[in-house]
């Protein structure tokens, strides 16, 4: 029996299924053979509310539709020109404000993928036009976007916590301090990797304090 679902599950991945609908194929056809044929079926319902019956997971849902409207709303747009604004004259500034802007956008919604998609696109045509070197820039970004699942509030960790039976609270709260570490190492790092190219000049004070004041509703968000 184990022979013939493992065939099933091979053939259903085999046509293109996707793998989670195959492992949901797979499921049914077990429940069929062991559990007195058609009549397990109606298992199906009370099992899909028992799994879903954890007001943890109502979160992320919450924050997903978080991230798309902040995708939508251009918010990335914003962190990122503060981040340059303030950071640009140091080596590798831009590089800088792309982390930076990845730790608050990711301190918000908890989502890496979200993170990566909407600093990114800002981040690396605006790094490339600089002269920057490609593999710095998508590597800066594509660092900048694992800060989504490790500072808090994290998806990953609402799920581990609901799954395992864990505290969030204090999966968030381990979170925390690798975050701001990880963070700094990236930032570290950048700078020496772009520490020949020539310097940009300061933005104006003026410049700074205006996109401070145009990104603070975002920043105090966490």
């Amino acid at each position: 029996m184990i022979l013939l679902f493992t065939i099933l599950l091979l053939v259903l991945l085999a046509t293109g299924l996707p793998v989670a609908f195959s492992l949901g194929m797979g499921g049914l056809f077990g429940m069929f053979v062991f559990m007195d044929g058609a009549s397990a079926f109606t298992q199906i319902p009370i099992l899909a509310y028992k799994a879903l019956d954890d007001f943890v997971l109502t979160a992320v849902p919450l924050y997903v539709l978080m991230s798309q409207i902040l995708l939508v709303g251009h918010v990335g747009d914003d962190l990122f020109e503060l981040g340059n604004k303030w950071l640009k004259h140091y080596p590798g500034g831009l590089g800088i404000a792309t982390i930076v802007a990845c730790a608050i956008f990711a301190a918000i919604t908890g989502s890496s993928v979200a993170c990566a998609v909407t600093i990114g696109s800002i981040a690396i045509p605006e790094m490339l036009k600089r002269g920057y070197d490609r593999n710095i820039v998508l590597g800066t970004v594509a660092a900048g976007g694992t800060l989504g699942i490790l500072i808090p509030p994290s998806i990953p960790m609402i799920l581990y916590g609901a799954i395992t039976d864990q505290s969030v609270g204090k999966l968030f709260i381990s979170g925390v301090v690798p975050g701001i570490i990880l963070t700094i190492a990236f930032i570290i790092i950048l700078v020496y990797q772009c520490r020949d190219l020539p310097l940009e000049a300061a933005a104006p004070w003026s410049e700074r304090w205006a996109a401070l004041k145009k990104s603070f509703g975002v920043c105090c968000c966490p």
